[in-house]
């Protein structure tokens, strides 16, 4: 089974969209407007790569490069292409960390933030839904990585220490 994970790049968490994330998202909107020397960059060390990245979902089954479009599709809110995957995930503003599904989520807010759901109703306000997968996301196939761009997607290199 060859898996697929998921990988939000981070602008939406940096304060008021400033930050290294920020900065990345706004020039993969504009590559083909900046100078050769202010292009983002095509390869990340694994940790450049964890700093500025998030794995919001293991996707199981087997997948390829033939299905990143269907991915793609899979993680927009449209409300009628939505994967499973999209619409059980969940963010937890407190921790700023991923869960995997609503009940679990209740259940990290119990243990981690006292929330008591006895006199409260669902998901508590800072625990919600995931954004729709964007430009500068990832999706990371069992030998090679591919991020969102304007138009499709292009293969990134990750890993190793130092490029």
């Amino acid at each position: 089974m060859e898996d697929a994970s998921v990988h939000y790049l981070g602008w939406h968490l940096e304060d008021e969209g400033h930050g290294p994330a920020s900065e990345l998202f706004h020039k993969y909107h504009v590559t083909d407007q900046l100078e050769e020397d202010e292009q983002p960059p095509q390869a990340f060390t694994q940790s450049e790569f964890n700093e500025l990245y998030d794995e919001v979902a293991v996707l199981q089954g087997d997948f390829s490069e033939d299905d990143l479009e269907e991915i793609y599709k899979g993680f927009q809110a449209t409300g009628f292409t939505e994967w499973d995957e999209f619409l059980e995930a969940r963010y937890c503003e407190p921790c700023d960390s991923y869960i995997e599904g609503s009940d679990e989520a209740v259940t990290h807010a119990v243990q981690n933030h006292g929330y008591d759901p006895e006199e409260e109703f669902g998901e508590p306000d800072y625990v919600h839904g995931i954004r729709s997968m964007s430009v500068g996301d990832v999706v990371e196939l069992p030998d090679s990585y591919h991020q969102v761009r304007s138009l499709g997607f292009e293969e990134i290199t990750v890993g190793g220490d130092s490029l």
